[in-house]
């Protein structure tokens, strides 16, 4: 540490000890026309980047810098590697080393530090110099140096009026904070997304508001040593992320604003109406609930929902701000809490908003009903952040009856409001909404921050939050564990793959593809960052290989994963235009002996469901524990326009296992060769290395002969599955598999 900066933390320290006396003041100075210092912040070319020029105005060398914050923005990105960008400010008029930079300000990372900076200049000519050398999409005219500091006698700006009616409760781990806003944008009781966007596009006066903690009452006197936890803009009561696009095609059932409005000669024009398409504005907004028995939030009310990080006792204080300045002089009951929190560690619970849609023409029996799941890490890349969810239950179950569940994982621009299929009439229906999108896989550290992608790591949020709340639903719901289906794309596949323990079976729609169609830019960047050798996930994998479905089966290699039955082409397909069935997930399966069938017949091929009404699948009752035959090289798959599939016409009863053998009838109406190995058996479990011998007898077909009976030995693998080799079925005709251990 050099000379300077031991001086400007001392003077720092000074100050910390020195507002205990005498309170904080809040100023600004913006390259905007706003706040105390307006056109303050000059930027101009210099040297390949850009210098910033203030002078802090009001801070003479007797003002203690108490803290700094240089908030800067990045606009819409054009080009996903600008996302690997690290973003460089040195202090001077020209880049430095890299250890001088500003360090990014914890914990939201959306400003960088620049405290000790200007304690310097203050203590110095009173003029800030910093040089900006990397930083793609930069908005200028949004940049703003947020100033605390402490100064006998000086006057304070004007700041924004206290929040007041400030409430704070804690449930199963997570800390509500509501406050009343002093001047709300809206203050009725209904609103739309076009009202509310507008709002918050004309809105860049209103006030924010920023969320203390510390271990002892807020006030002016202990305000500085508080812990900044977020700031949270204005319309923070009402369920933007609820918006969907179900509702926008029901409203245009019940009246087109005219003639063929839903394909609108673009081939299924709703098919766009997503959350952020324009025709989105008429779509009523509801409030959000925090308690079910209290209903929706008031309108004018402020929300922020926190995780603590450990139990504790805990003071928290709500601080209007406007234009950088803080209210930091009128604390009270009002906007400070009087009492400690006592607060525990948890993930939460999600909460009831209400019921969900229904109609206009037609819906499954039952209503139903939305809730909303607050996250934080590892649920999500960072605090207060919230997500949507329906739940169908059908009615007439009788008491304690358990129904089979279906997680449903919309595609598209569709969501979690209304999912379009439902497999099982008397099932527990639920259904998640990935919004933001994250590819059902999860976010970058970076996401939501200034920091380069490159830099953090992908994690798997969505998937954890997912099964977080299938915990949760598991005790609230009469959802039968052992038969939990999973319906969807490659987030389902995805999933299944990751958690392959929790889930029955997957029944796959058709592949999106979306990991191979937007390598670089879109919606999958922005969660992750661009798919390259820089940006990894915890594993370690590139590239986006958390998401590649024929690696992560690779990697899978070990576990039993569940049968995944396959509506249209591959994964992966390895050429264009037809044949697409001889693709990459598909030839992953069957190369790892996992239970794998798939139709392509006629490009779409047919989803084979469960009976609606029994819930057995081809007559079987298929649990998550339930052992499942795996095929592999069957003379039947093909890859033909009229006929495409692999493992189609094969069918079997259930398996039958003791601790000493296993046996299977298997068939094919066609008549086949098969290699043929066990998953997820539960009592014969031979051991790596271990020989067994298995027979293979033929029921008289209808015609011709009957086969000869076949036999043969195999040798357990390191993961403990055998495959038999060549397995001859005749057509339409049963053959009975055993297997026992070699004598």
């Amino acid at each position: 540490m050099s000379v300077r900066d031991i001086i400007a933390w001392a003077v720092i320290l000074s100050a910390a000890s020195a507002v205990a006396a005498g309170g904080t003041i809040s100023t600004s100075y913006s390259a905007a026309e706003e706040g105390p210092n307006p056109k303050a912040v000059k930027i101009t070319p210099a040297d390949g980047g850009r210098l910033l020029t203030v002078k802090l105005a009001g801070l003479d060398k007797a003002a203690k810098v108490v803290r700094a914050r240089l908030r800067v923005s990045r606009g819409p990105i054009k080009d996903a590697d600008d996302l690997l960008a690290q973003i460089e400010i040195f202090p001077g008029a020209k880049a430095g080393s890299a250890d001088s930079a500003l360090a990014l300000d914890g914990p939201t990372f959306d400003a960088f530090d620049a405290t000790a900076v200007v304690a310097r200049a203050v203590a110095a000519d009173g003029m800030l110099k910093l040089f900006v050398k990397t930083f793609p999409a930069f908005q200028a005219d949004r940049t703003r140096l947020e100033v605390l500091y402490e100064a006998r006698g000086a006057k304070p700006p004007q700041a924004p009026p206290p929040v007041k009616g400030l409430k704070a409760f804690h449930r199963a781990g997570q800390t509500f904070i509501t406050w009343k806003e002093p001047a709300p944008l809206i203050a009725s009781q209904r609103a739309t997304w076009g009202e509310i966007r507008a709002k918050l596009a004309d809105a860049r006066d209103a006030c924010t508001y920023r969320i203390y903690t510390h271990d002892k009452p807020i006030d002016a006197k202990t305000f500085a040593r508080a812990r900044f936890l977020a700031e949270v803009g204005p319309l923070s009561c009402w369920n933007i992320h609820g918006r969907n696009m179900e509702y926008l095609i029901g409203q245009a059932m019940i009246k087109s604003d005219k003639i063929g409005e839903l394909a609108e000669g673009h081939n299924h024009a709703m098919y766009t109406w997503g959350p952020n398409h324009p025709r989105m504005d008429r779509y009523p907004v509801d409030r959000l609930v925090i308690d079910s028995k209290a209903g929706p939030l008031p309108p004018g009310t402020g929300l922020y929902v926190h995780h603590p990080w450990r139990a504790q006792k805990r003071y928290y204080a709500v601080v209007s701000c406007r234009a950088g300045v803080e209210n930091t002089n009128d604390f009270s009951a009002a906007n400070a809490l009087a009492k400690p929190l006592a607060e525990k560690t948890g993930r939460g619970e999600p909460v009831h908003q209400g019921p969900g849609l229904w109609g206009p023409f037609f819906d499954y029996p039952g209503r139903r009903q939305v809730y909303v799941q607050w996250c934080a890490p590892p649920l999500a890349p960072r605090q207060n952040m919230y997500f949507n969810w329906s739940v169908l239950v059908p009615p007439g179950l009788a008491k304690d009856q358990k129904a089979p569940g279906e997680l449903y994982f919309h595609s598209g621009n569709f969501s979690y409001a209304k999912p379009r299929i439902k497999m099982i009439l008397k099932s527990v229906q639920i259904a998640p909404h990935d919004w933001p999108p994250s590819g059902w896989y999860g976010y970058n550290d970076s996401f939501g921050t200034l920091a380069s992608y490159a830099t953090g790591q992908v994690r798997d949020h969505t998937q954890r939050r997912i099964l977080s709340f299938m915990d949760w639903a598991l005790k609230t719901f009469p959802i039968d564990a052992e038969r939990i289906l999973l319906p969807g794309s490659d987030g389902a596949a995805l999933l299944a793959l990751k958690h392959p323990e929790r889930f029955a079976y997957v029944l796959i729609n058709k592949f999106s593809n979306q990991v191979l169609r937007t390598p670089k830019g879109g919606a999958l960047a922005m969660a992750w960052g661009p798919k390259c050798a820089q940006v990894k996930d915890r594993a370690g994998r590139a590239d986006w290989g958390w998401a590649m479905l024929d690696q992560v089966v690779q990697a899978r290699r070990g576990r039993d994963l569940p049968l995944i039955y396959c509506k249209g082409y591959s994964w992966g397909p390895f050429v264009r235009g037809f044949a697409k069935g001889k693709g990459r997930f598909y030839t992953a399966m069957r190369k790892a002996n996992q239970p794998i069938i798939a139709d392509w017949t006629w490009a779409s091929g047919q989803l084979i469901r469960p009976d609606r009404y029994s819930g057995l699948w081809r007559g079987l009752d298929i649990t998550r524990t339930t052992p499942i035959p795996a095929f592999a090289n069957c003379s039947t798959d093909n890859n033909k326009e009229g006929d495409g599939n692999t493992n189609l016409p094969i069918g079997w009863q259930a398996i039958k296992e003791t601790a000493g053998g296993v046996a299977i009838v298997v068939s094919n109406r066609r008549g086949c060769t098969v290699d043929l190995a066990f998953r997820r058996l539960q009592t014969f479990k031979p051991k790596a290395g271990e020989q067994v011998r298995w027979e293979a007898i033929s029921a008289k077909p209808r015609r011709g002969q009957t086969p000869d009976p076949q036999n043969g030995a195999a040798v357990v693998d390191r993961d403990g599955v055998f495959v038999l080799k060549g397995l001859k079925i005749a057509g339409g005709s049963n053959l009975t598999v055993k297997v026992a251990r070699a004598k």
